[in-house]
C-alpha cells in the first residue's frame, strides 16, 4: 500500500467521526463506561434525602492510586474513602469479562532504580509487589509471570509500514539518545526529588529545548509527539523539557536491563493489592463527594450514594482530597484557584474481547504477538493497542485488544457524544486494527467495552511541575494528593502523593 493511499483512508478526526454520516456494517455487543456524568448526578441529587450521618477522623476523596495509597498508610486509623466510579482505580481502573481480566486505563510500570523515593518503595515492598535486587541495584517485581519479554515488547506501525521503534533510526536518533544519556541518574521519582539545578528545564517546552541542541526533522518530531502524548497527554511542543527528559532518562534504559511489568488488568493490579490490605467496610464506590464545608472542629462533607439515591452527612477532622482538582470549583471553591490552570487530557480506552474462532485463523494464531503496538497515522488521537496474547493469561481468558485514544482538551465536550454513536466509533476503531493485521476482524469480536475518561491525566506544560497546591491550601487539615498536584501523571508519583498527604496531616 502506498503511503499517500494509507493516509487518505486512515484519516479520522473526532469531529468527522461524530458529525459526518457513517454506515455501520455490524452491530457489536458494546458496554459503555463514562466518568463524565458527574454534573448530572450532582444536579439530580438535589432531590435526594439526607438519610444518615457518619463520623470519621480522616475522609479520603477518590479511590485512584493516590487515594488508595493514602488509605493504606491510614489502614490502622479511623478513615473513610469515597470513590465516584463503581470501581476503584481512577485512570488505573480495570474490569473483567467472564474469566478475562481487562485494563481500562494505565497498563504497565517499570522496575525502579535505587535513587527513587524510599517512601513509595517501602509501601510497594510492604504490599509484596517489589523487592530490592542487590545485583542490579534496583527494585524488581515479584510476580515474574507478568513481565513482558524483550522480543514481545513492542512494534510500530507507521503509515502502513512496520518498524521496530517509534523514533526513526538515523543521525537524529543517535544524537538524541546521547543527549538523554547525559541525564541518566539525574531524573529520580517522585519529581520533588529532582535537583534544583535541573528545575529551570521546567520553564521551556521539550521541543524548543531540543531545537536549541540540534536540527530535528518533522518525522522525528512526530515520534517524539507520540511518546509525549502516550504518557503525558500532549506533544513535545506542549510538555516541558523537564517532563520530556524525565520520560527518557528516569531509568537506565541505555545501560541496564529494565523490567517491564504489565498484568492483563494493567495497573489495576496495584489497586487490588492495596484493597486486599484495607478494611473493606471503610471504602465505598459509587459515592460522590458533593460539598465540603468547614466547621470549627473539622469539616462537614455531603456524600451522595449514587446507587441508593441518598445523601450522608459525614463529619471528619481531616480530609485528603485525591480526586480531580477541576471539581473543586463545586466541592471546595475557595481552593479551586490554586489548580485553575491545570489542563487535562481526555482518554478513551476500547477493549475488544475476541471469541475463540480466532484460534482457527492461521494469520492471527501463528503470527508473533507484540505486547504494545504503536500506531502512527493521520489520526493523531490514536495511540495503538495492547495485545493480551503477549501477556500472561489463564486458559479461561480470551484474547483482548486494548486500544488507546488521547484527544485534545478542547475535544472533551464533543467526546460526550461518543456514547450516542458508539457503534460508529467501534467500527472506525476496528478499521485501524484491520489495517494493522491486514485482515477483517469483525467476525472475531465477542464483546466491546468502552471506557471514557474526560480528565485522564494532567498535562505537564512548562511551569506545571513543582506547583504543589499544599503550599497554598487554605486549611491545614485538608491536604491534596494526586498527580494533578504539580506532578507527572505516573503511578509512582501518585503513590508518593498519597503518602505525602498523610504525612502533612499528621
Amino acid at each position: 500500500m502506498k503511503r499517500r493511499d494509507f493516509i487518505h483512508i486512515s484519516s479520522l478526526s473526532l469531529a468527522a467521526l461524530l458529525v459526518e454520516g457513517c454506515e455501520v456494517s455490524e452491530n457489536f455487543d458494546i458496554e459503555f463506561k463514562n466518568d463524565m456524568s458527574v454534573g448530572h448526578l450532582a444536579l439530580e441529587s438535589l432531590k435526594y434525602p439526607i438519610t444518615h450521618k457518619l463520623q470519621t477522623e480522616y475522609l479520603i476523596v477518590g479511590g485512584g492510586i493516590a487515594g488508595m495509597s493514602a488509605a493504606f498508610k491510614l489502614r490502622d486509623q479511623d478513615f473513610r474513602l469515597f470513590e465516584l466510579s463503581d470501581i476503584l482505580g481512577g485512570s488505573s481502573s480495570g474490569g473483567v469479562h467472564g474469566n478475562t481480566p481487562l485494563c481500562h486505563g494505565a497498563h504497565y510500570d517499570l522496575s525502579y532504580p535505587s535513587n527513587y523515593g524510599k517512601e513509595a518503595l517501602q509501601l510497594l515492598e510492604e504490599l509484596g509487589i517489589i523487592q530490592y535486587d542487590q545485583f542490579s541495584d534496583s527494585w524488581k517485581f515479584n510476580d515474574k509471570k507478568y513481565l513482558i519479554s524483550k522480543n514481545k515488547e513492542s512494534q510500530t506501525f507507521a503509515y502502513g509500514e512496520f518498524r521496530h521503534d517509534v523514533l526513526p533510526d538515523g543521525a537524529e536518533k543517535v544524537a538524541f539518545v546521547e543527549l538523554m544519556k547525559s541525564y541518566s541518574g539525574k531524573m529520580p521519582m517522585p519529581t520533588r526529588l529532582i535537583d534544583e539545578d535541573f528545575r529551570k528545564l521546567n520553564n521551556v517546552s521539550f521541543l524548543q529545548w531540543l531545537q536549541q541542541k540540534f536540527s530535528i526533522s518533522e518525522e522525528f518530531i512526530e515520534g517524539l509527539d507520540y511518546h509525549m502524548k502516550d504518557d503525558y497527554g500532549a506533544g513535545a511542543n506542549t510538555v516541558s523539557a523537564l517532563a520530556g527528559i524525565h520520560y527518557f532518562a528516569c531509568r537506565p534504559y541505555y545501560t541496564k536491563p529494565v523490567e517491564l511489568f504489565s498484568p492483563p488488568e494493567g495497573n489495576y493490579y496495584f489497586i487490588k493489592k492495596i484493597y486486599d490490605n484495607l478494611p473493606k467496610d471503610r471504602i465505598a464506590t459509587a459515592h460522590l463527594v458533593k460539598s465540603i464545608r468547614e466547621e470549627v472542629d473539622g469539616f462537614e462533607v455531603e456524600v451522595v450514594n449514587a446507587a441508593e439515591k441518598t445523601i450522608a452527612l459525614v463529619s471528619c477532622k481531616k480530609i485528603i482530597y485525591a480526586g480531580h482538582k477541576h471539581a473543586l470549583k463545586y466541592i471546595f471553591a475557595k481552593d479551586y484557584p490554586i489548580f485553575q490552570k491545570t489542563e487535562y487530557a481526555p482518554w478513551v480506552v476500547v477493549n475488544f474481547v475476541l471469541n475463540s474462532s480466532w484460534e482457527n485463523t492461521a494469520y492471527l494464531s501463528d503470527r508473533q504477538a507484540f505486547w504494545q503496538n504503536e500506531i502512527i497515522s493521520e489520526d493523531k488521537s490514536l495511540l495503538g493497542f495492547v495485545d493480551s496474547q503477549a501477556q500472561f493469561s489463564t486458559d479461561e481468558a480470551k484474547r483482548v485488544f486494548t486500544v488507546y485514544f488521547c484527544f485534545k482538551s478542547e475535544e472533551r465536550e464533543m467526546m460526550s457524544l461518543i456514547g450516542e454513536r458508539k457503534q460508529v466509533f467501534v467500527e472506525q476503531t476496528l478499521n485501524h486494527l484491520e489495517k494493522y493485521f491486514d485482515k477483517s476482524l469483525k467476525k472475531y469480536i465477542a464483546k466491546v467495552i468502552i471506557k471514557q475518561m474526560g480528565h485522564a491525566m494532567p498535562i505537564p506544560k512548562p511551569g506545571y511541575l513543582f506547583m504543589d497546591g499544599n503550599k497554598l491550601r487554605s486549611n491545614k487539615n485538608l491536604a491534596y494528593a494526586g498527580v494533578d498536584n504539580g506532578r507527572l501523571p505516573l503511578l509512582f508519583e501518585a503513590v508518593d502523593s498519597g503518602i505525602s498527604a498523610v504525612e502533612l496531616l499528621k
